[in-house]
């Protein structure tokens, strides 16, 4: 019994080990059949490609040169014909590079036609001086958008893996075979696609040269009338896109747009409390005799200096900037028609110059603190809590040129595909919010400013312009123990057929005028002499 009991269980034992045996014979099988399926061709990326940032002009602002790139089959053959192509530097990593079985990327810097070798020229993404490199932005180390353009396009921009890759034939142990294809998948030419922005490079280029003249720390937004297509947009201090690293701790904030950012105001909010008063029926012949303050509330209001200004008309307390006279005006229209004005040029209001990329919404007192009449004689001449942005004020001055009629602030023409046709144009409401009557009293009272007003220094000589300063109280005191000001100046050129709109913050400067005024009148005197054409475009 106990010897049939050892033989079934032999038996037993054997047909088991036979069936391990032909399980793991099957299943090698098919582990080398799938390995040999998936190893049949190597996969070298060359390079990840963006679609192009353009101007209105379509002039690229990125991808606008190249470098080489070889993809080479290793053979010590070519060593010399590569050498004589790459940095001295790289010379012995070619060497250790050839010797390895591996095809291997390497940049040249000349086209090279032998066997084994492919050559790509391959888009610079940043080179040099990036015009716009606050609207433009940034990528991260994985290529992938994070500011900017750059972020609120990343999908377009990067679309489905625009890579240009080359496979190669190999057998299953990842080895070339001997006179094996290649094939080469380039799809550099998806770069042509993109983000068509209003920015004119022209202007851009001329307006931060003249602006890192003067500025510190601001911002200088140029619009075209009527339509407020925001032909430059500057931001200081600047930075490079392919450096971003070195200003992460940088105390002045470089990577901060403050052409979006919200500032104390000032007296440029004047011109706002003018066009609620004209539209209210209150006349520009409204007199004030200015005493150097107002008293209101209990409180003195001061005008500059606390001068005296003596009896005045509205386009004269617009040139000379009286507080005592907008406080007066103020008074007579109401809070609730003075915040209602404010509203409708857009103050308190987020602008939205593409996806996520918005200015600030700003500050304005709320129609409850305004029964207060010292908040509300602080709010009808721009100080107290109120706060704009520079990209508001934009649309406010570029409003009064336009004649009454009001535009969003416009960054972004368009989306181009590979052809360079527009599939997706960008638009934004314009309505007209004062009458054109109250728009050109507000040119005049400009005009006056700058021809023998606070606004003089900035007139240019080549080109009449109208224009109107702003000096901001922050309350906040620097480390000297002087109150940080916040300068501003913005205006409009030609006077007769308004063309453009300029805009400058100075951010902890001196007066408007002073601080702001030169970068407003060389900006144009230099379009004049350097690019007419835009005049008669």
């Amino acid at each position: 019994m106990f010897k049939r009991i050892t033989i079934f269980f032999s038996l037993l034992m054997l047909c088991f080990c036979i069936c391990i045996m032909l399980l793991n014979d099957i299943s090698t099988k098919e582990v080398l059949h799938d390995a040999a399926a998936y190893q049949r061709s190597y996969r070298l990326k060359i390079a990840e490609v963006r679609g192009t940032i353009y101007d209105c002009r379509r002039i690229p602002l990125v991808n606008r040169t190249q470098k080489l790139i070889a993809a080479v089959v290793p053979g010590t053959k070519i060593f010399n014909e590569l050498s004589n192509s790459v940095e001295e530097s790289e010379v012995s990593n070619l060497w250790k590079k050839l010797s390895l079985s591996e095809p291997f990327s390497i940049e040249v810097n000349k086209k090279i036609n032998c066997s084994g070798v492919k050559t790509f020229e391959i888009p610079i993404r940043y080179d040099g001086i990036v015009p716009a490199a606050h609207v433009i932005g940034y990528l991260s180390g994985d290529n992938k958008g994070v500011y900017g353009i750059e972020k609120a396009y990343d999908d377009y921009l990067s679309g489905d893996k625009n890579e240009i890759c080359v496979r190669y034939s190999v057998d299953a142990s990842n080895r070339l075979l001997s006179g094996g294809d290649s094939f080469a998948d380039d799809k550099s030419y998806l770069t042509t696609k993109g983000v068509v922005l209003n920015i004119d490079q022209r202007l851009q280029n001329l307006a931060e040269e003249v602006s890192n003249k003067y500025i510190a720390k601001g911002a200088v937004i140029i619009t075209e009338v009527p339509e407020c297509e925001i032909r430059a947009l500057v931001s200081l201090p600047g930075f490079m896109p392919q450096s971003v690293g070195n200003y992460l701790n940088d105390k002045d904030s470089p990577l901060i747009n403050r052409a979006l950012a919200q500032y104390s105001f000032g007296s440029i909010f004047k011109l706002v409390t003018a066009a609620a008063a004209l539209e209210s029926g209150i006349t520009e012949g409204f007199e004030y005799e200015c005493k150097g303050f107002n008293e209101t509330n209990g409180n003195k209001f001061r005008c500059f200096a606390g001068k005296p200004h003596g009896t005045e008309n509205m386009s004269q307390a617009v040139a000379y900037s009286c507080n005592g006279y907008f406080i007066e005006l103020a008074k007579r229209i109401g809070a609730e028609k003075l915040l209602c004005m404010a509203k409708k040029f857009g103050f308190g209001e987020e602008i939205e110059l593409a996806p996520e990329i918005s200015g600030a919404k700003g500050v304005v007192p709320s129609g409850e603190s305004l029964e207060n009449l010292g908040i509300l004689a602080n709010f009808s001449f721009g100080q107290g809590k109120l706060m704009a942005v520079p990209i508001q004020v934009s649309g406010m001055i570029n409003a009064i040129a336009s004649g009454g009629i009001y535009s969003v602030p416009k960054l972004v023409y368009g989306l181009a595909d590979a052809g360079m046709r527009i599939t997706q144009k960008s638009s934004k409401p314009s309505e007209r919010i004062i009458s054109g009557d109250t728009a050109d009293k507000l040119k005049k009272f400009m005009v006056e400013s700058i021809e023998y007003g606070t606004s003089k220094i900035g007139k240019p000589e080549k080109i009449n312009a109208a224009a109107k300063t702003s000096t901001a109280q922050t309350g906040i005191i620097n480390c000297d123990g002087d109150e940080v000001i916040q300068a501003w100046y913005g205006g409009f050129f030609p006077v007769e057929n308004p063309k453009y709109s300029i805009v400058v913050l100075s951010e902890g400067a001196k007066g408007g005028g002073e601080s702001c005024g030169p970068v407003f009148r060389e900006i144009i005197d230099r379009l004049y002499d350097e690019l007419y054409e835009i005049f008669v475009d």
